[in-house]
C-alpha cells in the first residue's frame, strides 16, 4: 500500500512540475472567467481574474465572444448590446515592450483604435479624458454605426467597455452608463 501511495505521489509531482514548466515556457497567464446575475443586488457580475471585474447594473446575458479582441458581448431585455474586455497593457501590438502606461498608453490605444476604424471609413471623437481616473471615453461612428467606448489602464490592467446598440439611449445615457461601470468594480 505504501509503495502504491509513493508511486501516485511521484506521478502527481511529475504532472504538476510538467504543468508548471509548460505554463512558464509558453508565457501565458491563466485567467479565471466567470460571473452571473445577482438578483439581490440587481447587477450582472463579470470577471476575468487577475485582469479585472465589473458589476453591470441590471440583468445581462452573455452572447458572443470575440477572442481576437478578448471582448465578451452581453445583451439585456431591451436589446442593448455592450461588450467588455480585460487584459494586460503589454498585450497590444503597439505596446509589446510595455513602455506605455497611464495616459500615454490610453492616448496610444485611442490612436491605434481610431486609425483602424478610419481605414474602414469610420470617424472618431474623444468625448472625455480623465487623467486622475485613467480613462478615455470616445465615440466611433458612421452612418448607422454609433459605438461608445471607455478604455482604462490601471496598474498594467486594461478595461475596455463599449456600447454597440442602444437605440433608445441618448449620448448622455450611454456615456454615463460607461462611466458608471468604473464605479461598479
Amino acid at each position: 500500500m505504501k509503495k502504491n501511495l509513493r508511486t501516485i505521489r511521484k506521478g502527481i509531482t511529475i504532472l504538476i512540475s510538467a504543468m508548471m514548466l509548460t505554463s512558464c515556457a509558453t508565457g501565458y497567464t491563466s485567467a479565471i472567467v466567470g460571473g452571473e446575475y445577482n438578483i439581490k443586488k440587481d447587477v450582472t457580475e463579470y470577471f476575468v481574474l487577475p485582469y479585472g471585474s465589473v458589476s453591470i447594473p441590471g440583468e445581462w446575458t452573455k452572447t458572443t465572444y470575440n477572442s481576437n479582441a478578448r471582448q465578451q458581448f452581453f445583451t439585456n431585455k431591451d436589446s442593448v448590446i455592450i461588450s467588455i474586455a480585460f487584459g494586460r497593457y503589454n498585450k497590444y501590438e503597439f505596446n509589446r515592450d510595455g513602455k506605455l502606461k497611464g495616459i500615454d498608453f490610453l492616448n496610444a490605444f485611442y490612436k491605434w483604435e481610431a486609425d483602424y476604424f478610419a481605414s474602414s471609413g469610420y470617424s472618431s471623437t474623444i468625448l472625455e479624458t480623465d487623467t486622475e481616473k485613467q480613462y478615455i471615453l470616445y465615440h466611433i461612428y458612421r452612418d448607422k454605426t454609433d459605438n461608445y467606448f471607455l478604455i482604462r489602464e490601471m496598474n498594467g490592467n486594461v478595461s475596455n467597455y463599449s456600447i454597440h446598440v442602444a437605440k433608445d439611449w441618448s449620448e448622455s445615457q450611454k456615456t454615463e452608463f460607461l462611466k458608471g461601470l468604473l464605479e461598479q468594480h
